[in-house]
């Protein structure tokens, strides 16, 4: 079996089951690797906040991020495992999980699938 030590697993914001997690756990009690939940968001809203100043529009981000970060969590505490939480402010989800999977020099990333519609 492949050895793995970091395990990246993406969270999706919207939903409260999380299969990557699951998926995650699974191979980190095979391999014995760490691993990190990472959700990344983005509030559009933000966008419409140019009339604030440069410190209010950090105070509204990094709110944002604080109330997610405690939220994942919360999540995450219900898996018993030790899983290290990670939000990351970004418009582009798939650049924001290639840049952290880079910095955190993931072995691997675990992402949940979705259908939609349009492949119907």
């Amino acid at each position: 079996m492949i050895e793995y030590s970091n395990i990246l697993a993406v969270v999706e914001p919207e939903t409260d089951n999380q299969p990557a997690i699951s998926r995650a756990i699974e191979l980190a009690e095979k391999t014995g690797a760490s691993i990190t939940a990472l959700m990344t968001i983005y509030d559009f809203s933000y966008e419409m906040t140019t009339m604030l100043s440069g410190e209010e529009r950090e105070a509204m981000r990094q709110a944002v991020v604080n109330e997610r970060t405690a939220w994942l969590k919360d999540q995450l505490a219900e898996y018993g495992q030790p899983i290290e939480a990670a939000v990351e402010w970004n418009n582009r989800p798939y650049e924001a999980i290639i840049k952290y999977a880079l910095a955190s020099k993931a072995d691997i990333v675990v992402k949940a699938t979705r259908s939609h519609d349009d492949l119907r």
